[in-house]
């Protein structure tokens, strides 16, 4: 994150803390606690959230983070701090003795930075848990790597120090610690137990307008740059330095987000979408459109492989969200709000929705996200799949189908649900879509088909989504619809052509 984090996430896998400056909630089970820190309100545009979590001994740390600009700023009139506690609801409050500009905790001891007057990085230090004794940790030659973009007129000679990103922040993943600084260009990562710090990329410094993100890999790193809010670099590099995979996503898709889904992949979490990149190749392999709102930066915490807890990035408690990203199981999302009381539960321990799968034979094949099809004008090529609802029961069905083939009349498309043909309500420059009012109980199935006519040359994606419907509590009429969830999404790379092969029936069952 090139922006200082207002909110800070961390999770095991039946348990999730949720702090900002002065506020701590944890959650264990359907049980929310609220504890909170008196500590100095005074903040800058520098000014981070610290949050680490010693699970095992039952110990908190968080607080103020030290990031100082003294020489453009002056000295603050109140020192930042960060505070040491046990698990409780009311347990003594001990400031730590040393000045951190952020700081995390392995289990097995704690990981501190602190920064120079500039608020650029001058030294990792590490420390037992008592937080009494501190040593520094070996910096190895940062390693030059290829810029994500040409350098921008901002990182030349001369640019405003206003201009320049400053600030560092670590964060603790499956595969290390990352302590990250934009204002310099430096992302360093200490691999678990290692006595000091692993490897160090040498990026060109970063400028305001941009977040960076950064999680290690097995094989090294795997960051992502996004300018203005707009469009992302994701980079996949070696300990060496080498370049792995490249990525470019623009609009929805620019990333706003990064945590490891497990070893070997990632949950990426864009503007208005998710997906679950895999690693090395950096190959998406499930992608789905999320109802997030507007935030242009998401903290994130990993509970357990295949579980991921993001919230957008505010100073104040909002909501939350988990993602489950199994892998072979499409990607759902289930947000949760800000409990209204001190101890109310943030969520009830099982499924309480509606969620539809695609139902794949044998289970570990599923299907791929994306499907080739081609064919010539006027011949088709029918798809058809089943799904199943896994969650609790629906009360309707929504289904849409979108994309440049259909909205520029290069192919036509009928659909059936369940052997019976459904017409599509057509809404210019958004999709075709139905629904319809129809019961389906938890572990009922069903079955879509679509027929793609060829009607000119051409080509593009488009995308197939199925949505069920629930009643909502809140509305008068028990028979009205009240939202969707869990979006089940399919993929279709389409191409149209003289030259195309007879097509052939590409449906699975």
């Amino acid at each position: 994150m090139t922006h200082p984090p207002l909110r800070r996430l961390f999770a095991t896998p039946d348990k999730l803390w949720v702090a900002t400056f002065t506020q701590l909630r944890v959650y264990k089970g359907n049980q929310g606690l609220e504890r909170r820190i008196d500590g100095e309100g005074e903040r800058n545009r520098l000014t981070n959230v610290v949050l680490a979590v010693a699970p095992k001994a039952q110990r908190i740390w968080m607080g103020r983070g030290a990031q100082r600009e003294a020489e453009l700023f002056g000295p603050e009139s109140h020192p930042p701090r960060i505070y040491s506690f046990a698990a409780g609801a009311k347990t003594p409050v001990t400031p730590l003795s040393v000045e951190l500009a952020d700081l995390v905790c392995d289990e097995q001891r704690l990981i501190g930075c602190q920064v120079d007057a500039h608020a650029h990085l001058s030294r990792i230090l590490w420390g037992d848990l008592s937080g009494t004794s501190w040593q520094p940790l070996s910096l190895p030659e940062p390693i030059q790597v290829a810029p994500p973009e040409p350098p921008s007129a901002s990182s030349e000679a001369g640019a405003s120090p206003f201009e320049v990103a400053a600030g560092v922040h670590l964060s603790n993943h499956l595969h290390g610690v990352v302590a990250m600084d934009p204002g310099t260009g430096r992302i360093a990562v200490l691999r678990p137990d290692a006595p000091g710090v692993s490897f160090v990329l040498q990026f060109p410094p970063a400028t305001r307008a941009e977040q960076w993100f950064a999680v290690p890999t097995r094989e090294g790193m795997l960051v992502a740059f996004t300018r203005r809010g707009q469009s992302s670099t994701l980079l996949h590099y070696t300990e060496s330095g080498a370049l792995l995979a490249r990525m470019e996503t623009q609009d929805t898709t620019a990333v706003c987000g990064l945590a490891l889904a497990d070893a070997d992949s990632a949950l990426v979490v864009m503007k208005g979408h998710l997906g679950r990149l895999q690693l090395p190749a950096m190959t998406f392999v499930d992608f789905v459109a999320a109802p997030l709102e507007d935030a242009f930066r998401f903290t994130t915490a990993t509970a357990a492989p295949g579980k991921v807890w993001i919230a957008p990035d505010h100073l104040n408690l909002g909501w939350v969200g988990r993602v489950r990203c199994e892998a072979g199981k499409p990607l759902e999302l289930s947000l949760f709000d800000k409990p209204v009381k001190d101890g109310a539960p943030l969520w009830d321990d099982g499924r309480t929705r509606p969620c539809l799968e695609w139902s794949t034979r044998p289970p570990e094949q599923p299907l791929p996200i994306t499907l080739d099809l081609s064919l010539a004008p006027s011949s088709s090529v029918t798809w058809r799949h089943s799904f199943q609802n896994v969650g609790t029961a629906a009360s309707g069905l929504r289904l849409a189908l979108g994309g440049l083939p259909l909205e520029s009349g290069q192919v036509t498309a009928r659909v059936r649900l369940n052997g019976e043909a459904i017409p599509l309500t057509h809404e210019p420059g958004v999709d075709f879509w139905f629904e319809r009012r129809m019961r389906l109980d938890s572990q009922d199935s069903g079955e879509v088909e679509v027929t793609f006519h060829g009607v000119k040359a051409g080509g593009g994606h488009i995308g197939l989504t199925l949505s069920p419907w629930t009643p909502s509590r809140y509305l008068p009429d028990p028979e009205a619809f009240g939202g969707t969830h869990s979006n089940l999404h399919q993929f279709f790379n389409l191409a149209v052509s003289v030259n195309a092969p007879p097509a052939s029936d590409a449906g699975r069952t």
